[in-house]
């Protein structure tokens, strides 16, 4: 989309539309490119006038914008955030509706790429991941799911594409996006309808597939980090399938993975890891993220190389 010429402001005649490039939403945020796209959120590049700094300015979909079931869930993301201050989620700055009606976040704006990414592009280049890379890049995602899951607050879905690897580490070098499909355990009214599966589908926990938003507690996020790092240390996801229902299948009645067999360097009690990380049924997992993660710490040892 070519740039126009010019500061525009959105006025309420343009109600509901996509935001343009250039444009300046309540005189203080700049349109400069959009970056994102997700099934309910656009997100763009900004430049904060007010203290000339660059910024991720959210907004939600045109078609959506008037549902109220995606504005609470813009408004739970950002309260997500927000409770999350502190730890590698992404810094929440702002929460507001401009004067045309379109709610929107402002968020700090990332430099870098997604963990999805980065393994592709180092999987290619270098080779696998060093075991003492794994432990830089996810400690801090174990921290802040540890502290989310302490304050009630499950992700829901924990990928490689939700976890950002930035290219200055001056404020750590991750950092944890997408709290839009967040379940806050204290809120005893889901927005997610009985029958609707959410995350995506490599690193769903098998109970996700139930369609149960009842059911999905913090073990579904451990679960997913458990896939996570699969992914990352065997260069491909634990149930590779051609199919949905392939991939359903699999990870709900089939064998758990052997790691071991895709990285024979790795110790061969990684499989018993792996079986418990993965585990079909929910009370057989880690209890937490934090204790998914010590023993692998210790398996693997934080010095090693390879």
């Amino acid at each position: 989309m070519a740039p126009r010429p010019g500061l525009r402001s959105c006025g309420p005649a343009e109600d509901r539309r996509m935001v343009q490039v250039n444009e300046v939403i309540d005189g203080q945020y700049r349109i400069l490119r959009r970056i994102g796209e997700g099934g309910h959120g656009t997100v763009y590049e900004a430049e904060d006038l007010d203290i000339g700094a660059p910024v991720a300015v959210k907004f939600l979909r045109p078609e959506v914008a008037d549902e109220p079931e995606f504005a609470t869930r813009l408004r739970r993301e950002a309260r997500a955030m927000g409770a999350l201050s502190g730890t590698s989620a992404v810094q929440i700055f702002a929460l507001n509706r401009s004067k045309a009606g379109q709610m929107y976040l402002v968020m700090e704006l990332l430099r870098g790429k997604d963990f999805e990414h980065f393994l592709v592009d180092h999987e290619r280049d270098i080779g696998r991941l060093s075991r003492s890379r794994l432990f830089e890049l996810l400690s801090p995602i174990v921290d802040t799911l540890d502290v989310a899951h302490q304050r009630g607050i499950v992700h829901r879905d924990i990928k490689p594409a939700n976890i950002f690897v930035l290219d200055s580490t001056a404020r750590g070098p991750v950092r944890l996006l997408d709290f839009g499909l967040v379940k806050v355990l204290a809120v005893s009214t889901p927005l997610t309808q009985d029958g609707l599966v959410v995350g995506s589908p490599s690193y769903i926990a098998p109970e996700g597939w139930q369609g149960r938003p009842d059911r999905v507690t913090p073990a579904a996020d451990v679960y997913a980090l458990g896939a996570v790092i699969f992914r990352a240390l065997a260069g491909r996801v634990p149930f590779p399938a051609e199919t949905l229902i392939d991939v359903v299948k699999m990870s709900t009645r089939g064998e758990r993975p052997s790691l071991h067999a895709l990285r024979p360097d790795l110790p061969i009690a990684i499989d018993a890891w792996v079986e418990r990380a993965l585990a079909i049924e929910p009370e057989r997992r880690f209890p937490t993220v934090r204790e998914l993660w010590l023993p692998l710490v210790g398996m693997l040892g934080r010095g090693g190389a390879g």
